[in-house]
């Protein structure tokens, strides 16, 4: 069994043939994660089809919800948007949020969209840019967020001045 399942082995993980169906099933679950959202191939007892559709339908909504949360990227890609997050999304699945989704798409496409205008390929590195760093610190952020008049109370200068 591999190192991925011992926490179905524990001590107290119950009788060995449960153990055994949990190992399977943990499987099977991997499987079709894989298929519906890295690319992998249909598990055995599935329609490749069906998966397709779920697996498009799943990269439309992943796409979306990027393009909500960075709306200036359809608008700097125009219609290769949608074309290129297929191909990002295919083969990379998502693992944190949208923000670091959203940044891992535009380093894939900087590193595999060959036909990027000079423009877009300036554009996308100072988007990157401005957003590969930490976030701000809850101090700043908490500046940022406030109506400019409050931010003498939060610590700055008094009255909001610059």
């Amino acid at each position: 069994m591999s190192e991925e399942y011992e926490y179905l082995v524990a001590a107290d993980a119950g009788e060995p043939g449960t153990v055994l169906a949990r190992a399977r099933l943990a499987h099977r679950q991997a499987e079709l994660l894989a298929a519906l959202v890295a690319g992998g191939p249909t598990p055995p007892g599935f329609v490749p089809e069906q998966l397709r559709i779920q697996a498009a339908g799943l990269a439309a909504k992943r796409r979306d919800t990027v393009a909500r949360v960075a709306p200036e990227l359809p608008a700097l890609l125009g219609g290769r948007f949608a074309a290129d997050f297929g191909r990002y999304a295919t083969g990379t699945p998502m693992t944190g949020g949208y923000r670091t989704d959203a940044l891992a798409f535009v380093r894939w496409v900087l590193d595999h969209d060959k036909e990027l205008t000079k423009h877009q390929n300036s554009a996308l590195l100072r988007w990157y840019g401005d957003r590969a760093g930490p976030a701000p610190r809850r101090r700043i952020r908490a500046r940022l967020r406030a109506p400019l008049g409050a931010v003498g109370r939060l610590g700055g200068r008094p009255g909001g001045g610059h």
